[in-house]
Parts: C-alpha cells; structure tokens; sequence
C-alpha cells in the first residue's frame, strides 16, 4: 500500500506480554510440572495393574512405561530449568510446557484403542474415570495455558469418549469419526488462521502494545506522584519544627525537589504524545484531542444545530506524503528525517487558526480542522497545504522534490468515532495516490469498496504466484521508418480463476509494497528472455523488460539479468531494461553501478515514460542510456499540445544520442505526424495489442514473409492487430 512507519510492523511483532510479566507464571510451572507428573505416573501404573487382569499380555505394561517415560523426561526438564543458576526464558518455559501436555496426551489417547476391546462397558467407563483423573492431574490450569490445556484434555478423552459412543460401529467407523471430527476442528481453527483472523491478532496485538505501553507509563507517573507526596509531607513536617535552626534550609531543598519532580510529571506526559523527530503530537496524541474534540462535538450539537441551522463538522485531513520513499532510498534514512522536519514545520506555518497537525507514523500526517461545516472548506486547506508540501526541500547537497495526497473525512457523516474516521480518511489518500501524485480526495462509499478490493489482491497474489497464475503477454515496438518490428515489450498479466483478467495497476503496486515484486519480477525476466530466445527469424526483435525501483535499489538486478541470460542462452544485446525516469536520474552510487554493470553486459538501458517524473540533463548525459520512452499521455495531444513536448524530447534526446520510442499509437493520424517530428520507434494499438507468445510468434510469421507459416488455433487477435 503506502509506505508505513518502518518500527509499525516490529511493534505488531512483539509478544503479547514482556518477559519480565510471565516470569512468575514460568516459575510456577516449573515448581507444579514435577508434581503433576508424578500424579499421572502414579495413576498411569494403578491402571496398568488394574488392567492387567482383564487383558493379559505386555500391551498394558508397554504402555505404562510410554506414559512413566513421558512424565519423567517432562519432570527431570523441570527440575533441571528451575535449579539452574541464571532463569530460563519465560516464553520459552511456555512453549515447552506447552509441548509436553501435547507428547504426555498422546499414550491416553491410544489407550482405548489398545485395551478398550478387551473390557465389558463398565471396564470402559471406569477407564474412562481414570483418564479424566491423570488428564486433571497433568493439566495446569494458568490462564496462559488454558488453551493447551483445553486441547490436552480433548486430545486425552477424545477417542475414548469416542469409543463408548460409537463402539458398536467397528473400528474402521470408529476412525472415521474421529477423523470427522479432527476435520470439524481444523475447520474450526480456520478462521483464526485466515486474512480476517491474522488482521484480529493483528489488532489485538497492537491494543495490547498500546495498553502496557500506557501500563508503564501510569507506572512511572505513580512513582513520580508517591516521590512528590513524600516530598510534601516532608516538607510540612520541617515548617513544623520551628525549633530546629536548619529547618527553613531544609524547607527549601524539599520545595525544590517538588518543583523538579512536577516537571519531571509534565515532561513525561508531554513526552508520552509527542513524535520526537518532528515535535508534532504523536498517534497517541492525536487519538486523544480527536476523542476529546468528538465529545464535545456530540455535547454541543443541538444548540449549534439550533441556533445556526446546520450541523457542526469537524473535518480530518490524512496526508501522505509523495516520492518519500525514493529520499529514503537514494538520499539515506538522514536525508528522510530532514524532509520530515520540514513537513512539520510547514504544516504549523500552513495550518489555519485552531487546527491541529500530528505525524501519525512513517510518512503519514494528519490535520484536524476543528468547526469545518462544509466539504469545500476543507478541500481549500488540504490544497493550500499540498501545495506548500509540494516546494522542493534543499538539504546540504542535493533537492528533495516530493508532494502529498491527500485524504478527507468529516464527522460525523463519515465516523462519530476517531477509528472511523481515520480509516474513512485514509481510505480517501489511498484513492488520491492511486491517480497519481498530488492528489485531493474526499471519503466516500466507493473508496471503502476500493480498499476492500486492494485488500483483496494482496491475500490472493502470494497464491497466484505459487500456482503459475502469471503470464506474460508482448506488444510489438515498430520502426518508424519502416514498420518492422524491432522490439517487443514484455507486459505482466494476471488472470484470476474467479475474477477474471487483474491489471497491472492493480496488482503491482501491491506487489511492490509486499516484497513479491521481487519474485513476479525475476520470474517475468527469465520468461521474457526464455521465450525470445525462441523466436524464429533471422533478425528477431529484441525483448524489452519492465523493472521496478525496488529490484534496482534493492541489488537483485544484475544477479536476475545475469541468471535470465544465463538459462534461456538469449544474447544479451537482445535484451531491454526499461527503468522509472527517476532511477538513472537519483545519481545513487549503487544505481549508476548496476546501469554500468548492465550495460557491460550488452543490455540496452531504456527510460520508461520519460516526461511523468523528473529529469536531468546531467545524468542524461552520464548514464548508459540507449532509449527514451515518451509517455502516451503526450501522444494522445498528437495532432496538437503534446507535439511540443514529444518535439522537445526528440531534441534532447538528440543531443545525446538517444533513440525515441513514442508509446499509446493508436490512429494513422498519430503515426504520420509522429514520423515527422523525428520519432524513431512506436507502440500502440495500431501495431498490436498485448498478445501471448504463441500469437506473438504466429504475429511475426504473417508480416515476415521470410519465415514459415504458421497454424493458429485461434488467430482472432493476430487478425485484429494486422487490421489495424
């Protein structure tokens, strides 16, 4: 999705509760598990004894070593944790107690299946008896084991309990009953374990962070209170003693270390809601006004309503900012904090009277904008700010150009809550930023149905990767000149079996928000150059690739382009990198080795819709570039504007060396008066849609009369492309 605050997803990850809180439960355990365990040995052996008579033969004994075993190795690794010199780690204690109620079980749950045949039915209720005994005996019933405690119990007398329901059915009925109803059990567990059940735990966890973090917080403002206290009554008891000469010096020092410990009390709760980086109030401080703000908005509605004739609006503006992560990434963490500094400090200049600006995490601001009573009110303000944010940042040594989007909820038509109106918020940012840079969007129903389906994509694309859903599709890139087709553009698709055809746009920016982009990527790479390697002809076209910023940043490039010729034996003077225009234009010392490392290798370098970022002619003319993608938002004003810029561009491109590809062709039109002004290559619709290979390959075979025909089960989209 966005960038996030990179310390959101470490703070999901912590556990429950710190070790220090479940050291007392650990040695509680370790003082019980001795115990318990030699109660169920004990009963484990009265058993065995008492079923000896009924089933002669060494099965009750075998057995009842199983369990004797079991209970020892459970109670020697007690006694040995409990008696060593530094104590064990709390969790780990959990987890072991934990799989040894998990191994004691599994001899009681074989025992009726063992023995059970042999007994009359009140053999098999008393046996039963004893098992709920040792389950009992065995069991620890903390609270923080009481789920493994439920499952040692259910695992125990499952199968007998089975037995004495089912017994007359045989033992092959009786399995399967108890494989149904294993199966109820994992089905049981699945909503726990699917995306609505980990964004629970996910939930909780965050709730439970927030609470011991304001757990020690209260902690240490109790300890501070009880200093203060004690201080005061001191101090009375010192002007009470008149009599003693050193009393008004004494009266003093405790006046001031009172002084200095309400301080220290209101630096710590100012602390407790305030970012550090930027000095704006934090996610907890704005979470606090923004409830205090509702209240007295719910308090004072009727007479506003009253006496003025429309109801009160508090509008809640979510920022997020544009191009952050590229500073991060090209400029270093350092630049990414000055940036930040500067946001804050022109939101507080920006802001109109009243308003209240907080950094909610990462790359994230919110604004709250007390008394707005109407929805173009707060579009003005958020556009006044996304303009003062969109005003380079000069740090010591180069420009940071970034911008913001903008998200804008009100309340209480989109939340009475401060939850509901922060996603209502941040849904309305995520559908600014997905139509482009600097955007302003209000919250409406459609943008929660849009999140919903982002959502969406990013459970099921892990599973389309792993089940080959991905394929690639390619569009001729035509000579100017002469029409032949001299590259191919490889072009990503996903078709899902229930949704049908996903785009591009869809899916890959949450690709490269997941991490997957690096898969998806390498895996198109080596597809691309596998099947251009085997296309027919003497001069076959060069396949051009997409690669995302985060494959070049992230140093996997080179290995993945050297792997992909490597294995598909395709020349690497065949091959194309198409990049973002900002990449080769960021100067970061490890992208100009990779474009250089590339280029050694005989890759052709070219950028991708130059024009839509920012340009230098400097790094034009530094870096191995070989072609320049002019973007189709310029050919779509051809006839027209966009002749100015894609003349522009030609020229320049000129001036280096540099060859220009002119992308979205769609009328003759375009064609001929793209031709005039000097553009070397073209793609569109007019050539040829996106095609699979074995059209692709069938495509080249109609135009090129040289090579042999080809049969076509289905030449309906190679018709449509030569038609047009």
């Amino acid at each position: 999705m966005r960038p996030t605050d990179p310390s959101s997803d470490e703070r999901l990850a912590e556990p429950l509760a710190s070790d220090d809180s479940l050291r007392p439960l650990a040695a509680a355990l370790l003082r019980e598990t001795p115990l318990q365990a030699g109660l169920a040995a004990g009963l484990a052996l009265l058993l065995a004894l008492c079923l000896h008579g009924a089933y002669p033969g060494d099965a009750p004994w075998t057995w009842c070593l199983a369990v004797l075993a079991l209970q020892g190795v459970r109670a020697a690794a007690a006694w040995l944790a409990e008696r060593r010199d530094t104590p064990p780690d709390a969790n780990l204690v959990l987890k072991a107690s934990a799989f040894g109620l998990v191994a004691t079980a599994l001899p009681w749950a074989a025992l009726p299946l063992l023995v059970f045949s042999r007994l009359d039915p009140p053999g098999h209720g008393l046996a039963l008896l004893a098992m709920a005994a040792a389950t009992l005996a065995a069991t620890p019933w903390q609270e923080r084991l009481r789920p493994a405690a439920f499952g040692h119990a259910a695992l125990c007398l499952l199968p007998g309990s089975l037995w004495l329901l089912f017994g007359g059915l045989g033992a092959e009925r009786l399995v399967g009953v108890g494989g149904l109803a294993c199966l109820a059990l994992a089905c049981a567990g699945v909503g726990i374990s699917g995306p609505h059940g980990r964004q629970l735990l996910r939930v909780l966890r965050e709730a439970q962070r927030l609470v011991a973090s304001e757990a020690r917080s209260a902690r240490q403002l109790e300890r501070v209170v009880l200093q203060l206290g004690e201080a005061q009554k001191a101090l009375q008891a010192h002007k009470a003693n008149l009599l003693n000469p050193q009393a008004d010096a004494h009266a003093a020092a405790i006046e001031k270390r009172s002084r200095d410990l309400e301080q220290r009390t209101l630096e710590l709760a100012r602390q407790a809601v305030t970012d550090p980086l930027t000095g704006l109030p934090n996610r907890k401080g704005i979470n606090e006004h923004l409830s205090e703000l509702l209240g007295a908005h719910d308090h004072i509605a009727p007479v506003l309503a009253h006496e003025l004739g429309q109801e009160p609006t508090l509008a809640l503006l979510f920022l997020d900012l544009d191009h952050f992560k590229e500073v991060n990434d090209l400029m270093g963490h350092l630049a990414g904090d000055s940036v930040l500094k500067v946001v804050a400090e022109r939101l507080r200049e920006n802001m109109p009277r009243g308003a209240f600006a907080a950094r909610w995490g990462g790359d994230e601001f919110v604004v709250l904008l007390p008394g707005t009573r109407r929805a173009d009110q707060a579009k003005r303000v958020a556009e006044h700010l996304r303009v003062a944010l969109s005003v380079p940042v000069q740090l010591e040594e180069r420009v940071a150009r970034i911008g913001c989007c903008v998200g804008i909820a009100l309340a209480p038509q989109h939340g009475s809550t401060p939850e509901a109106l922060i996603i209502a918020a941040d849904h309305a940012v995520y559908a600014a930023k997905a139509e482009g840079s600097g955007k302003v969007r209000l919250f409406d129903a459609r943008l929660a149905e849009a999140a919903e389906r982002q959502h969406e994509i990013a459970q099921a694309l892990p599973e389309a990767v792993e089940l080959g859903q991905l394929s690639v599709a390619y569009q001729p890139i035509v000579s100017a000149e002469d029409g032949e087709a001299t590259h191919v553009e490889a072009l990503s698709r996903w078709r899902h079996p229930h949704w049908g055809a996903v785009s591009p746009a869809e899916f890959i920016p949450v690709a490269e928000a997941s991490g997957l982009i690096h898969t998806i990527g390498r895996w198109v790479l080596r597809q691309a150059c596998t099947d251009a390697a085997r296309w027919p002809g003497a001069n076959p076209p060069k396949v051009s690739v997409n690669v995302s910023a985060m494959q070049v940043t992230g140093g996997r490039l080179l290995a993945q382009v050297r792997e992909a010729l490597a294995t598909s034996h395709l020349p690497a003077s065949r091959l194309v990198i198409e990049l973002t225009e900002s990449l080769p234009m960021a100067g970061r010392d490890g992208v100009d080795a990779t474009l250089k490392e590339l280029r050694n290798l005989g890759v052709t370098l070219a950028i991708d819709d130059f024009g839509t970022g920012y340009s230098s002619m400097v790094s034009l003319k530094n870096q191995p570039l070989s072609l320049i993608k002019v973007d189709r938002s310029f050919v779509q004003d051809v006839p027209g504007e966009g002749e100015l810029l894609i003349k522009a561009t030609v020229d320049v491109a000129r001036c280096f060396g540099l060859k220009v590809v002119a992308e979205g062709v769609e009328t003759r039109a375009q064609q001929l008066r793209l031709r005039a002004l000097g553009v070397d290559y073209m793609q569109g619709y007019l050539f040829g849609r996106p095609m699979p290979n074995n059209e692709f390959v069938a495509w080249l075979a109609l135009r090129d009369t040289s090579l042999p025909s080809v049969a076509l089960r289905d030449t309906s989209n190679v018709t449509l492309a030569l038609r047009a």
